[in-house]
């Protein structure tokens, strides 16, 4: 049975305006003097963070956004970069008169936002929890060790593409069905029906398509172009202990697996303070899977901060 307080993600939490007239959704709770920041990975939300959020926010400040073009957020201009997506963030902050210094959370591809943001603005970032994230350098990496790894890359934007089509198209196409979501148990109806609303538009199919080319292209260059170490900021990188790779090998596979853990641990390791944890058992989605230890890290981090 879904928990009725979910239906807050049937609409917009709150609507801030950022410049050139876009707004931003931002679901804001808690009070404490702590500002924990959540940045969403590729295809999410705020929704992402509903099993973490309202626990983090009984002791901090807790903010989530959905970037442009995603949830409830206006679209803005290609390429949607790392370096967009903080400056969004930035702005929504700035409306909200939030000040630094930050706690920095970010899933997947939203720890891209998150290690830009930590690289770009080190003295306004006062400690980083990354859960199962992407890195700067990472479709190189995976190349090199598995040289049919950009072949499934091309595959995967030819099928975002495809797919904008078919919403183009709209209900009359007959896969037009295939591309909506199934309700998932644990949602409201309201929600589960936002959902498939917003993965029966083009824009969003267009939207994923630049999101991937993007974490794997400018983004990666961005963040790439601004590394450093981050002296004693406290750092958790919480690790998924499985994940696999559709169109692979299992022996690709692996090798994947072991350049996706050990990326993030290398950035673990830019603080003198940093730690890492692979999550046994658990796949990619660990704010959903596990978000016990997502809300156990960002205690740890804002305990060692107060």
């Amino acid at each position: 049975m879904a928990e009725a307080w979910l239906d807050v993600y049937a609409r917009p939490q709150r609507l801030v305006e950022i410049g050139g007239g876009r707004r931003l959704n931002v679901h804001d709770i808690g009070k404490a003097s702590l500002t924990v920041l959540f940045f969403h990975g590729f295809g999410g939300s705020t929704l992402t963070w509903r099993k973490v959020q309202p626990a983090v926010g009984e002791f901090s400040r807790a903010i989530a956004f959905d970037i442009a073009g995603a949830g409830f957020s206006d679209p803005g201009p290609f390429p949607r970069t790392a370096s967009k997506h903080v400056s969004d963030v930035r702005a929504a902050l700035k409306a909200l008169g939030v000040s630094p210094p930050y706690l920095l959370v970010g899933h997947s591809a939203g720890s891209l936002d998150v290690r830009y943001f930590a690289f770009r603005y080190p003295e306004e970032v006062a400690g980083i929890v990354i859960t199962d994230g992407s890195s700067e350098g990472q479709a190189e990496s995976y190349e090199a060790a598995v040289p049919n790894y950009a072949a499934r890359t091309v595959a995967a934007n030819e099928l975002y593409a495809r797919n904008a089509a078919i919403a183009e198209a709209g209900p009359s196409h007959s896969e037009f069905a295939a591309l909506l979501p199934s309700p998932d148990p644990e949602l409201p109806d309201a929600v589960n029906e936002t959902l498939r609303a917003w993965y029966a538009r083009p824009e969003t199919w267009r939207l994923l398509g630049n999101e991937h080319d993007c974490r794997y292209g400018a983004s990666s260059d961005e963040v790439l172009a601004l590394q450093r170490d981050l002296g004693a900021t406290p750092i958790c990188a919480l690790i998924a202990g499985r994940r696999t790779w559709n169109l692979l090998s299992a022996e690709d596979g692996a090798k994947l697996l072991a350049i996706w853990q050990g990326m993030q641990k290398e950035f673990a390791q830019r603080s003198v303070r940093g730690i890492w944890r692979i999550i046994p058992d658990c796949g990619h989605a660990i704010p959903s899977e596990r978000p016990d230890v997502v809300i156990a890290a960002i205690r740890e981090i804002a305990d060692m901060l107060r």
